[in-house]
This record gives structure tokens, C-alpha cells and sequence, in this order.
């Protein structure tokens, strides 16, 4: 009976240890917006929080999020979730645009020109050099997350 549970419990940290370093990452995700079951799995596994995911769509090279619930953040870190979500997803996928509906949403849109705009002032590259490599996108969304951003007025600001 013994032996039975020493192999059960090295069985069991097995588990925990090949489960603990599996890759986080969404890059290995990176589908287009035909493969439908990719899409699924991509837009499904974005921690929407403040949010719930509802439902999404695509039409012509635009993928709407639909979202719902109030934020519980600050409308600048609800904005900065909105932001960084958009750049994943088009990154991550062939989109040209990430749109958000619902209420109370801090951040409408997305598109790849503002993307690239922001990324290219701010880290020296596009949407489309986040796509050759999964450490640099692993290293953007770690930076995105460590920026300050405000809202209001048209206010963007990104800290050096």
C-alpha cells in the first residue's frame, strides 16, 4: 500500500512541476480570423477582468469584443487593459482592427496605424515585428504592463 502512494505522490508532483512550467504565453496562440477554433481559443484565454467576455465577432479584418459589467479599476487602468488587449490581438492575429462594445467601457478602439504609431515612439518597432518573435512580444506586454497611462482629453501618456 505504500509503494502504491509513493507512486501516486511522485506522480502527483510530476504533474505539478511539467504543469508549473508550461509556457504562459498567448504568442503560441497566434492564429488569423478565419481559423475560428484558434480565434475561440485566443480570445477566451485573455483575462478581459475588469470585463467578462460576452461574445466577439469579425467582419472585414475588424474583431469586436463585445463586453460586459462595471469596472472596479480606475478609468485609466481600465483603458490601459483595453490598450494592451488590443495590441495583443493584433499581434496575435491578422486583425486591422480591435473594437470593443458594451457600456461603460473606458476604450472604444484600436486600430493597427495607432498601434504602430504608439509601439514605433515608444519601443522602435511595429505591430509586425511583435509578430517574429515570441520574446519580443512576451517582453512588449511585460513593458505595457509596467507603463503609466492616463485618459481624458485625449491624454496618452507613456513614462521613459
Amino acid at each position: 500500500m505504500k509503494k502504491y502512494f509513493k507512486i501516486l505522490l511522485a506522480f502527483a508532483g510530476l504533474m505539478l512541476l511539467l504543469t508549473g512550467c508550461g509556457n504562459k504565453s498567448l504568442y503560441s496562440m497566434k492564429t488569423d480570423l478565419s481559423n475560428e477554433r484558434g480565434l475561440e481559443m485566443l480570445v477566451g484565454k485573455i483575462d478581459w477582468r475588469p470585463y467578462k467576455l460576452e461574445a466577439y465577432k469579425v467582419k472585414n479584418q475588424i474583431l469586436e469584443i463585445k463586453l460586459s459589467g462595471e469596472s472596479d479599476i480606475s478609468q485609466d487602468e481600465a483603458a490601459k487593459a483595453g490598450f494592451i488587449y488590443g495590441v495583443i490581438l493584433l499581434i496575435l492575429t491578422d486583425a486591422e482592427e480591435v473594437r470593443y462594445t458594451g457600456e461603460d467601457l473606458y476604450f472604444g478602439s484600436i486600430d493597427k496605424d495607432l498601434a504602430n504609431e504608439a509601439l514605433k515612439i515608444k519601443y522602435g518597432k511595429e505591430v509586425d515585428d511583435y509578430k517574429k518573435s515570441q520574446e519580443d512580444f512576451d517582453n512588449l506586454i511585460e513593458r505595457l504592463k509596467n507603463e503609466k497611462f492616463e485618459t481624458g482629453a485625449a491624454k496618452f501618456e507613456m513614462m521613459e
